[in-house]
């Protein structure tokens, strides 16, 4: 399904608690909303504005007579696949319908959003003049899936349009769904023996899929019927959003986290046919957000993607003074014509030859201790001399020569941290004993990798060359400011965190312990980093504007005092219902266990 954004792309600038509350309640186009919220207003894209009339919930029970032709699409689509259950046919069948429709969703509907978005495509194509033959039965149609505020004539063309693209949508989404059931049952394996790991491994599945099924139900909370159906490629509506509880959990949580019940689907069948079905289907869906979402969100709220200003971009970017010129990043920005560049480059292709030599496991577990104590223990104790009394750059003849050479010494170590992990990889790799399992700890092992991956594209995006560079050390012509942006509005340090899953992936790729116990002592020393290096320096240098929790804490606190007080309501209300039946009924018991009239 859909969402406006999904993360933190869409998230608008964060109002008070109490514009927070409000926002939230303006954000959705339900009937019940629309009667609550009169005032919300569209806005054309000729700048025309109209009155948001209400939609009907995605999912209503009413009479077969009163069906539209989507809602019959979407019940015969529907009916086809569970049928296919009952045919004797082979189970490859059901993927191939569940990734037609997987295709229908991405492919598809993407196309459409996309020719909307850069064209005005799908409002062009039905704008119908007064006499058209098909505009009143448009009419009718759109009309059955609204409610009665809804007026065919008065609205603009886009909000028509959008309601036509919802329609399609609606049956679209449905049988992508239906038909990964299907799929799922059909490739249901029954375990040989129901043993404590089988129960277990059906709890977590079953854990999974409603995680998934919140993650969702809230995320449309939230976002209401104008985000999950797109609105924002046909309209915009005047009115500051602002996305919390699961969106302030997780990134895109609706792409994310919202698909963990493909993975709990996994479990669930014991299939391994449904998991890698399940990760190309989940691996499409990231790539409709980021070639379809996520450019149209960045022309349609310019406002949200931040650009660097003028000052400090002369003081980091500028040809003769600044700071940074295209600076070696691991292999990034490799030049022949630097010395330091060549020199890691041969050091890094020596380290990779040892992994084909006879030297014993045990040298590359400390090669790698080594090179994990240098980084953390050893750079870490210059950053916080630096910090101290600026030893690093006291040494040197100029700041600008002082950074230069950190920059190059720490790409270096870092890079080497990585290709010592690697060699170590290689060299106590254990062949699992069956090959499904091979299969799984390597897609296990990519998917950690891949996460670390996003999770260091994401971090330099926010930080940029002076954060990864821990410019804030030796930088000072800057003012001390601190955002929480993209990836850091849900954590705190990142790195820390989803910026090591990459050593765990290459740990379950490996299936050595001895492997797994040396990325425990690497992440153990990068935390033990934070702490003592870069903590004291942060709190040092931003004071009070440094968070002390991160945003997912702040985010769950929120929800769980949010349904506490929920909770709390509805048992006050409870017992007041009961005082009043107690009143009401109490008299009339006890003349009747007296016998009094």
């Amino acid at each position: 399904m859909a969402s406006k954004g999904s993360g933190d792309l869409r998230q608008r600038k964060e109002k008070e608690t109490k514009e927070k509350e409000e926002t939230k309640n303006a954000s959705g186009t339900t009937n019940g909303q629309a009667k609550k919220e009169p005032e919300l207003k569209g806005i054309a894209r000729d700048g025309t504005r109209f009155y948001v009339p209400a939609t009907k919930p995605p999912v209503v029970i009413h009479s077969p007579a009163e069906w539209n032709v989507f809602e019959w699409a979407k019940f015969w689509l529907c009916l086809f696949s569970l049928l296919m259950l009952f045919v004797d046919i082979r189970p490859e069948w059901f993927v191939v319908v569940f990734l037609f429709w997987r295709l229908a969703y991405n492919l598809g509907l993407g196309l459409l959003l996309y020719y909307q978005s850069n064209y005005n495509s799908i409002a062009t194509q039905l704008t119908l003049a007064p006499n058209h033959p098909q505009r009143d039965r448009l009419k009718k149609t759109l009309s059955s899936m609204m409610e009665d505020d809804y007026d065919f004539e008065k609205v603009p063309n886009e909000y028509n349009a959008w309601i036509f693209f919802r329609g399609l949508v609606e049956p679209v989404l449905a049988a992508d769904f239906v038909s990964y059931v299907t799929m799922c049952i059909a490739y249901y394996e029954t375990p040989e023996e129901f043993t404590i790991w089988v129960f277990l491994q059906y709890v977590f599945g079953f854990l999974l899929s409603v995680f998934a099924l919140w993650a969702k139900l809230d995320a449309y909370r939230v976002v209401q019927d104008f985000a999950w159906y797109w609105g924002d490629f046909f309209f915009l509506v005047d009115q500051n959003l602002t996305f919390d509880r699961v969106f302030s959990l997780f990134p895109h949580p609706m792409y994310t986290v919202g698909y963990l019940f493909y993975y709990g689907a996994f479990f669930l069948t014991g299939s391994f046919t449904v998991l890698y079905v399940s990760l190309i289907a989940h691996f499409a869906q990231l790539l409709f957000l980021h070639w379809v979402e996520t450019p149209h969100i960045e022309k349609t709220y310019p406002d949200m993607v931040t650009d660097i200003d003028e000052k400090q971009k002369k003081i980091l970017y500028d040809d003769k003074t600044g700071y940074f010129r295209k600076d070696m990043i691991f292999f990034k920005n490799f030049t022949f014509y630097r010395s330091s560049d060549l020199t890691m480059v041969v050091l890094v292709m020596y380290n990779l030859a040892l992994s084909f030599s006879s030297l014993p496991s045990g040298f590359f577990i400390l090669h790698s201790i080594f090179w994990r104590l240098v980084h953390s223990l050893g750079l870490g104790y210059i950053l916080r001399r630096q910090s101290n009394d600026q030893m690093w750059t006291n040494h040197y003849a100029t700041k600008h020569e002082a950074f230069e050479e950190w920059k190059r010494i720490f790409n270096f170590s870092l890079t080497m941290n990585y290709i010592a992990i690697i060699t170590l990889v290689v060299n106590t790799h254990e062949p699992a004993e069956t090959l499904s399992l091979e299969f799984l700890r390597w897609t296990i092992g990519l998917l950690l990798i891949s996460l670390n991956v996003w999770s260091s594209i994401s971090t330099f995006e926010v930080v940029g060359e002076k954060g990864w560079f821990y410019g804030d050390f030796f930088i000072n012509e800057l003012p001390s400011k601190l955002y929480y942006t993209g990836i850091y509005r849900y954590m705190n340090n990142p790195d820390s965190v989803t910026g090591f899953a990459g050593y765990y992936g290459l740990a379950a790729i490996s299936g050595s312990w001895l492997t797994a116990a040396v990325v425990l002592f690497c992440h153990g020393c990068h935390i033990l980093f934070v702490k003592h290096v870069e903590q004291p320096h942060m709190a040092k240098l931003y004071g009070k504007s440094l968070r002390q929790k991160a945003g997912f804490e702040h985010g769950l606190e929120s929800i769980l005092e949010e349904e506490r007080d929920v909770y709390k309501t509805k048992i006050e209300d409870a017992k007041k219902k009961y005082e009043a039946v107690k009143a009401l009924y109490e008299p009339k018991l006890k003349k009747l266990l007296t016998g009094s009239k």
